[in-house]
């Protein structure tokens, strides 16, 4: 499917100029979730309108460029109270059309959490989603731009995670992590994609596999090739993992064996 969600460019919002000509295409593996930390309506900066949607996207990045010293927004979409999709970083919205991303700065890793943020699409939610909740409008919005994205640049819908599972930081807000499984499991029935609770197993495919069998390769196991399809290797590479954890030893990577493994 190609990418549909509506979105309003950085042209038609009035993004400065990028300090740096051009940015980096990337492969994503994942869509990560973000909130802005602004207050919630009635006092959202944006107030749920398109001219304040777009001075909202203005202030952003001028805090990015000014304040963090980067060369452009830090994100690559910025969805609004209002429902309203933005692109961030400049040729964002041309390289997901293609399947691509455009290297951003929302997600660099912190320690031992997931790697490739950055090399994955960003999305900002304006708000403050520690205890508040997202209203209807702002979440359909990032319910259709995740299947858009999943859809486009061939992500699965259980790589939608949350900007603390890269960095050091309490992002998305503990409301809105604690949603990123329902706002899975809604994507997931829009594409018409069956899923089975993040277990992953035997005839299990996709970036989600990809991904398994590179931290099994990291951990010292063999999991055969890089190639995103769970076969036989990549059974007894867990089994091997499995029994070094003290884990039952069942070749599934179910909930446990995701956590030890950093997935």
């Amino acid at each position: 499917m190609p990418f549909t969600a509506k979105v309003i460019t950085t042209t038609q919002w009035g993004a400065r100029a990028a300090i740096q000509d051009s940015f980096e295409l990337t492969r994503p593996m994942y869509i990560v979730i973000h909130h802005t930390g602004d207050p919630n309506p009635p006092k959202d900066r944006s107030k749920g309108i398109l001219p304040g949607a777009k001075q909202l996207a203005r202030e952003t990045q001028s805090f990015h460029m000014d304040g963090n010293k980067w060369s452009d927004s830090g994100h690559n979409f910025l969805n609004t109270t209002g429902g309203l999709i933005l692109e961030g970083r400049h040729g964002t919205l041309n390289a997901v059309r293609k399947g691509f991303c455009i290297r951003s700065a929302h997600a660099a890793q912190d320690g031992e959490r997931l790697a490739r943020g950055n090399e994955s699409p960003g999305i900002e939610n304006e708000g403050n989603f520690m205890i508040s909740a997202m209203g209807q409008k702002q979440w359909n919005s990032l319910v259709e731009l995740c299947v858009s994205l999943c859809s486009s640049c061939d992500i699965s819908p259980e790589n939608i995670r949350g900007h603390r599972d890269f960095s050091n930081t309490d992002c998305p807000g503990d409301w809105l992590y604690a949603q990123i499984s329902q706002l899975r499991q809604e994507v997931a029935t829009k594409l018409g994609i069956s899923m089975t609770a993040g277990v992953i197993k035997m005839g299990s495919k996709g970036t989600m596999v990809k991904e398994l069998q590179t931290k099994l390769q990291e951990k010292g196991l063999n999991p055969g090739v890089i190639d995103g399809i769970f076969g036989e290797m990549t059974r007894i590479a867990i089994i091997a993992f499995q029994t070094s954890k003290n884990l039952p030893a069942d070749g599934i990577v179910g909930e446990k064996t995701r956590e030890l493994l950093g997935l």
